[in-house]
């Protein structure tokens, strides 16, 4: 990779690498477009979330990612997204507006929402019908496990909590109830009936019941995720925020603001970077904007290596 040496130069390759990762994950969905899928294990509605934040710079992403979801939005946990839209339609603690816009939010919902979809704009989605060419997704891909879950359990907590058990191994009710976006009471007792019926074992504790899934009880595609990350509201956070700031001043054009703004959001892009097996420069060890460069490479490596 070549040296990043200015934040205007940051902040173009990395509006291109995050357009170039939400590609990668629409076209694993079913949108016809040239390029390579992700291998990841996908989150449908986080994505929803990073493309309104992110992607709509690019008009044919935009408009083909509509018609996704105008053509499949019954794969999509409308109560779920709201859930985590939360932290994206607030004001941002860098930018201090949203990461998405209240307009672009009211049209999301709309689109989504059967009871609402008179008040979408009707010119643009005929406009962008034309342009788009989508298709159903393939449940049985193994990036797409989440719908592969839904298809078996619903579009409901079941399969997201499944899911997370799968990867996690165990945990209690408010462990998951906050890594699947589903509400505490509603997790719980899905996990008491789970046990109940032998899909789950619960381990009593001091503190807390942990539940892990039974043996013998397999859901899900027999291919192999290589990457079992799945945690992409926390990605996607991040980097509509990175983004935000990265294109805004005072950081798009001082070196020396941007690398204080890299050492603040270090602790957040620490786990992200261990995910992606990617060791984040010491902060401790730069003085001033020798920072910058080092840490902009980091964070595009980060993108590089979750867009395959």
């Amino acid at each position: 990779m070549a040296t990043i040496r200015t934040p205007k130069e940051f902040n173009r390759v990395l509006s291109e690498k995050i357009l170039d990762l939400i590609w990668a994950q629409w076209r694993t969905f079913g949108i016809a477009a040239y390029g390579s899928e992700s291998a990841r294990l996908l989150d449908l509605e986080a994505l929803i979330l990073g493309t309104a934040a992110m992607g709509m710079l690019d008009r044919r992403l935009g408009a083909s990612s509509r018609q996704w979801l105008i053509s499949s939005r019954e794969w999509i946990s409308l109560s779920r997204l709201k859930r985590m839209s939360r932290e994206f339609i607030s004001a941002d603690v860098l930018v201090k507006k949203p990461l998405i816009g209240n307009e672009d939010w009211r049209d999301l919902l709309a689109l989504l929402d059967p009871l609402r979809s008179a008040d979408f704009p009707k010119n643009r989605t005929v406009r962008e019908r034309d342009d788009s060419v989508v298709l159903p997704p393939r449940l049985k891909k193994s990036s797409l496990r989440q719908l592969y879950l839904r298809g078996i359990f619903g579009v409901n907590a079941r399969a997201e909590i499944y899911l997370y058990l799968s990867l996690e191994g165990q945990g209690n009710s408010n462990r998951i109830a906050r890594e699947v976006h589903y509400d505490q009471k509603s997790v719980y007792r899905i996990l008491e009936r789970w046990t109940e019926a032998g899909l789950t074992v619960r381990e009593s504790g001091l503190k807390e019941n942990l539940y892990s899934l039974a043996p013998g009880y397999v859901f899900g595609p027999i291919e192999h995720v290589p990457e079992s990350f799945w945690r992409w509201h926390k990605f996607f956070l991040f980097f509509s925020s990175l983004s935000a700031a990265a294109s805004n001043a005072p950081w798009d054009e001082d070196a020396y603001l941007s690398s204080s703004l890299f050492r603040d959001l270090h602790p957040g892009a620490s786990a992200i970077a261990s995910a992606a097996g990617i060791a984040l420069p010491d902060p401790n060890l730069y003085s001033g904007q020798e920072y910058f460069s080092p840490m902009a490479e980091a964070l595009i490596s980060i993108l590089n290596r979750f867009i395959g």
